[in-house]
């Protein structure tokens, strides 16, 4: 699993370095399995599965309790706190 980021502040997740591409903020942390996410603009909510370069596995349940698992780039996503 490569390591990806996310910022405390805006909650945007990116390989960063250093510093939030977005907002510029200082506060950036290490993206762990299991993390909870939300894809940007939809209702989908999940956990992170497996990260590959800037494309993230993100395992979810739908309104019929099914599972899924499917990939979002990373800029599509956002840390759940």
């Amino acid at each position: 699993m490569k390591k990806l980021n996310y910022c405390v502040d805006c909650k945007r997740i990116a390989r960063f370095d250093g510093e939030c591409s977005y907002c510029q903020s200082q506060k950036i942390k290490d993206l762990t399995r299991k993390a909870p996410v939300n894809v940007i603009g939809t209702k989908i909510k999940g956990r992170v599965l497996n990260v590959k370069d800037q494309m993230v596995e993100i395992l979810y349940i739908d309104e019929n309790k099914n599972t899924f698992v499917k990939p979002f780039e990373a800029q599509q996503l956002q840390k759940v706190l």
